[in-house]
């Protein structure tokens, strides 16, 4: 059996700015040097791919771009058509635009996602200002600052991870959610 975590990172890639695919590019390497992730990458737009690893996944952490100080629609859309998937799995973001650095969107996505049942997780990574981030090659040149916080939010992250994945393994969700 593999014990790995299976983490599902969820991301836009329709972003113009292509600021989500190298935040996407930047927390997979961060991700790929821990071995207790068994990571993917998903984007929004392939919405039909998604549906396999979602139900495979233990966790998710989504990249939340902040856009009129809230969530995009076409993430919004991507969480309604996967809605039994995320129930008894922890949810971890990483914020990004703005000043707030994806506060707000982060904020209205932890209601959404536990009205799925899912269990968003108080540890974030928070992005002031992120096209600052983008070198001229559009790679992502995050300060070792950002990565504490993400070290801090997966260890959080993998911990719920397994625990609701014994919990789920005792006795599926549907028994007791009702």
């Amino acid at each position: 059996m593999n014990s790995k975590v299976k983490l599902v990172l969820i991301y836009e890639g329709n972003d113009e700015e292509a600021i989500g695919p190298a935040l996407a590019r930047w927390a997979s390497v961060v991700i790929a040097q821990r071995a207790e992730f068994e990571c993917c990458l998903l984007d929004t737009s392939q919405q039909r791919a998604a549906v396999g690893q979602l139900a495979r996944a233990d966790a998710f952490l989504i990249l939340a771009s902040e856009q009129s100080h809230g969530y995009s629609a076409e993430l919004k859309a991507f969480i309604d058509q996967a809605t039994i998937r995320w129930q008894a799995r922890p949810v971890a973001f990483i914020g990004y635009g703005g000043e707030s650095g994806g506060m707000n969107a982060i904020a209205q996505l932890r209601q959404v996602l536990a009205g799925q049942h899912a269990v968003p997780i108080c540890s974030v990574v928070t992005l002031p200002n992120p096209w600052a981030l983008l070198d001229e090659n559009g790679s992502c040149r995050l300060a070792d600052q950002a990565r504490i916080p993400m070290a801090r939010m997966l260890v959080l992250l993998n911990w719920l991870a397994i625990a609701l994945r014994s919990a789920r393994e005792q006795k599926p969700y549907e028994l007791v959610s009702q």
